[in-house]
């Protein structure tokens, strides 16, 4: 048995979790573009404008509420929504949005001052009261906002990424989801066995998934080579295009990205988890972050609202 690296870090969950057998129920339909599965080389394009969307969010403190006799789950979450817009080798933040909420597994919205610090949380409710409902509706509220930051660059124009699974931002525009972990093959070992072999600016022929969630196309694309002692899908990324393109467009999509996202790899020296965590994206990670300010001094300013509401 010969061992190979996963070059991302311990502490992060593994880039690669297939086992290299289909997981998912999904139809999927290997020859929706070609039936030889071959790599197909990106052609050769003028730079394009390119747009990367992505979000963040941050749990500040998990909460119980008493509501009678029955507890509620609830918790302070932050998220931040933003772009950045490569075009003529130059990149610049676009908007970034601060949103912070109390969510509560039931009962009424609260909205909550922190005292201290400029920070007010609005209220929102979800349907059950379970703590992984609750940490569910803070992940779906950033993902309505970057499926909504994506629609407006989308109307812009050029080339628009968005990172990670993003159905509502994929599902009906002319964006590109990016997927930077590859939990299953999809197609079969046989079809699968070309993926490790792509070199950079290659991809997969397109395949069709569909599911309960939304029709897609999707592919796979290297983005650079790994080290010797990497296993040989480091540095391959899944993209996906909603079905609702069309075939021809979701083809010239996908050739724009297998010609694109290569030049924007990141280097182990600039983010643990390259080069998947692309360059843009990981610099609008960090300044995300920071707009959300520090974690410490809004959990103190949280306790310390809490210590004076029990004190009243």
């Amino acid at each position: 048995m010969k061992l190979r690296l996963d070059p991302w870090p311990a502490d992060y969950e593994p880039a690669i979790e297939t086992d290299g057998q289909p997981a998912s129920g999904a139809s999927i339909d290997p020859a929706v573009e070609q039936a030889e599965w071959r790599s197909l080389p990106a052609p050769c394009l003028a730079p394009l404008r390119c747009e990367f969307v992505d979000g963040v969010r941050r749990v500040e403190a998990r909460v119980l509420a008493e509501a009678g006799t029955r507890w509620v789950h609830g918790l302070f979450g932050s998220m931040a929504v933003g772009t950045v817009t490569v075009r003529d080798g130059r990149a610049a933040f676009g908007a970034v949005n601060v949103e912070r909420l109390l969510i509560l597994g039931g009962g009424e919205p609260q909205s909550w001052q922190v005292r201290g610090v400029p920070v007010a949380f609005s209220g929102a409710v979800c349907d059950e009261n379970h703590p992984h409902v609750v940490m569910a509706e803070l992940q779906s509220r950033m993902q309505q906002q970057e499926a909504a930051f994506a629609e407006e660059a989308a109307a812009r124009g050029g080339c628009v990424f968005v990172d990670g699974l993003s159905y509502r931002a994929t599902g009906h525009r002319e964006v590109v989801g990016v997927i930077k972990r590859i939990l299953e093959p999809y197609v079969d070992e046989e079809r699968f066995a070309l993926v490790p072999r792509l070199q950079p600016q290659e991809r997969t022929p397109l395949f069709s998934i569909t599911d309960g969630v939304y029709p897609r196309f999707s592919a796979f694309l290297r983005l650079a080579v790994p080290r010797p002692i990497d296993h040989p899908l480091a540095g391959v990324v899944r993209i996906e295009i909603g079905a609702a393109v069309g075939l021809e467009r979701a083809r010239a999509l996908a050739d724009s990205a297998a010609a694109a996202l290569p030049r924007f790899a990141s280097t182990t020296a600039r983010d643990p988890r390259a080069p998947q965590n692309l360059l843009p994206v990981g610099a609008l990670e960090a300044e995300m972050k920071r707009r959300l300010g520090d974690p410490v001094l809004i959990r103190r300013a949280i306790e310390r609202e809490l210590h004076e509401q029990r004190d009243r």
